[in-house]
C-alpha cells in the first residue's frame, strides 16, 4: 500500500504530537517564593485573630495574662522572622510585584477580622479587667507595645 508524502506526513505529525507532553509554564522561583511568605504571613495573621479572640474571652485574668504572654513572645518570634523573609524577598522581585505583594499584605482580610473582635461585648470588658488587676494591664501593654498586627515596617510601602 502506497502512501502519498503529504497523509504520511500527516501521520508522522499527529504521532509525534500525541507522543509530546504539553507544557506548562514554569513559575519563576521569586514568584513561588512571594506565594509562600504571603500563605505564611496569611497563617500568621489567621492565627494571631484566633489568639486574639481566646485573649478576649478567657473566662479569667490569669488565663488572659497567659495567653497575653505567650502571644507576645511567640508571634513577636514569627513576625520578626517573616519581617527577614520579606527582606531577602522584596529585591529579588520586579518592582510591580513587590507593589502588588506588598498591597495584598497590608489589606488582608484579618483587618476586619480583628476589628469585629475589638467590637465584641468580651473586649469591651477589657478595660474595667485592667483596672481591677494590675497584672493584667501590665501584659495587654506589653502585648499592645509589640504591635504584632504590624507586620511590615513603616517604610515598606514606599520601596
Amino acid at each position: 500500500m502506497k502512501i502519498g508524502l503529504l497523509p504520511a506526513l500527516l501521520l508522522l505529525a499527529t504521532a509525534l504530537h500525541a507522543q509530546t507532553k504539553p507544557t506548562t509554564p514554569v513559575p519563576k522561583p521569586d514568584l513561588v517564593a512571594a506565594n509562600t511568605v504571603e500563605a505564611r504571613v496569611q497563617q500568621y495573621y489567621a492565627d494571631l485573630t484566633q489568639r486574639l479572640r481566646a485573649i478576649y474571652e478567657a473566662p479569667g485574668d490569669g488565663r488572659a495574662i497567659s495567653l497575653l504572654s505567650t502571644a507576645t513572645e511567640e508571634f513577636g518570634a514569627r513576625r520578626k522572622a517573616l519581617r527577614l523573609e520579606l527582606a531577602h524577598l522584596q529585591p529579588t522581585l520586579p518592582a510591580a510585584e513587590r507593589q502588588a505583594l506588598l498591597k495584598r499584605l497590608q489589606q488582608g482580610p484579618w483587618r476586619q477580622e480583628q476589628q469585629a473582635i475589638l467590637q465584641t461585648p468580651a473586649a469591651a470588658k477589657i478595660p474595667d479587667r485592667t483596672v481591677r488587676n494590675p497584672a493584667l494591664e501590665t501584659a495587654l501593654q506589653r502585648f499592645n507595645d509589640a504591635r504584632l498586627a504590624e507586620l511590615l515596617p513603616a517604610d515598606a510601602a514606599t520601596r
